[in-house]
């Protein structure tokens, strides 16, 4: 559910809504779906230590395409908004 999350929303929610609302977003987002996820693993009885390691990677990659998100649409902005002055 976390990788679905970071590959579906971290990028689009960083490009719409800016750098630091989208980030805020993106962490809620994650807040929610871990802990069921990890209720959810630990109720199968497959809760491991890699568990954590792989769901921080998977953290990081989300935040890191949020990130990246933002910085496309602040491009985008700002090629958008440039005005000529004759």
């Amino acid at each position: 559910m976390e990788l679905i999350a970071a590959v579906l929303f971290a990028f689009p929610l960083g490009r719409w809504l800016g750098a630091k609302r989208g980030l805020i977003a993106y962490l809620v987002l994650w807040a929610v779906i871990f802990p069921v996820q990890t209720v959810s693993v630990h109720a199968d009885g497959n809760l491991e230590s890699s568990y954590f390691v792989v769901n921080a990677v998977i953290l990081a990659l989300g935040i890191t395409l949020n990130r990246w998100g933002a910085r496309r649409g602040s491009r985008r902005a700002s090629a958008t908004t440039t005005v000529e002055v004759s």
